[in-house]
């Protein structure tokens, strides 16, 4: 393996060469796509499909923004909220990690709602209302059944 020692001034010679030659690239791909619909069409599409393959690979960092408040009876945002999370907790070391209706100790573990939020929302943050199951006993379970697994 040998070490290669570069002037900058070859070093920006080599980098000019590049940017006349992208530039007239640039210029015979611009007048091959004028020239014919079907070239134009094929190079919108693959530039469509890169735009949106480096736009999935460079995600946008989200700001910080802090848990909403709760109100009685919100939607999906409830499980976002600082009680949620708190009870959510408390029922977690209250009961263990392990699946109340199958024993379930490994994969995601779920805090369900016994008495499920959308019929009685009431009972949303009591904690006599949670059980831990895990995914597959709470999904199965739905809100739909109101089996106490305790």
């Amino acid at each position: 393996m040998g070490i290669y020692l570069y002037s900058q001034k070859a070093i920006d010679a080599y980098k000019k060469k590049r940017k006349r030659d992208a530039a007239k690239a640039k210029k015979t791909l611009e007048k091959l796509a004028t020239s014919s619909p079907v070239l134009q069409a094929l190079i919108n599409k693959k530039a469509s499909q890169m735009a949106w393959a480096m736009q999935k690979k460079s995600p946008k960092k989200k700001a910080f923004e802090p848990p909403p408040a709760y109100v009685f009876g919100m939607g999906k945002d409830f499980y976002k909220t600082r009680e949620w999370r708190e009870v959510r907790y408390k029922a977690l070391v209250k009961f263990g990690k392990k699946c109340q209706c199958c024993g379930e100790t490994g994969g995601y573990i779920h805090v369900d709602h016994i008495q499920p939020r959308s019929k009685k929302p009431e009972l949303e943050l009591n904690i006599e209302n949670l059980q831990v199951l895990c995914e597959a006993c709470n999904i199965g379970k739905s809100n739909k059944d109101t089996t106490d697994w305790r």
